[in-house]
């Protein structure tokens, strides 16, 4: 056998290549899998994210050309923090509240 046909037989019994998972929406995009503790810790991720884009931009003025983060990769973080955001969980957070007030008005 060739080894083109021995690496496309190995390709076929593989057992790696799972990090990547096709998007379910786009053909042309993947996904890949984060694990979190909960809420608090990906909401406290994503505030990470933002500290680090602004500590580079800060850091943007005293560094050196060749040292400074591009724009676009700063951009590129943003965006991503942006994905993690749990927007739709974040709605039902005014509920709760709702919730909350009827039931320290009641037990007052």
């Amino acid at each position: 056998m060739n080894a083109i046909g021995e690496f496309t037989e190995m390709l076929g019994k593989t057992i790696q290549f799972n990090l990547l998972t096709p998007y379910r929406y786009n053909s042309k995009s993947f996904g890949a899998e984060l694990r979190f503790a909960g809420y608090n810790d990906l909401i406290l991720t994503i505030m990470d994210i933002i500290k680090v884009c602004v500590t580079a931009l800060d850091a943007e003025e005293c560094m050196d050309a060749s040292l400074r983060a591009s724009n676009m990769n700063i951009a590129n973080v943003l965006g991503f923090a942006l994905q993690l955001m749990p927007m739709e969980e974040t709605q039902i957070l005014d509920e709760c509240y709702k919730l909350h007030i009827k039931l320290k008005e009641k037990s007052e």
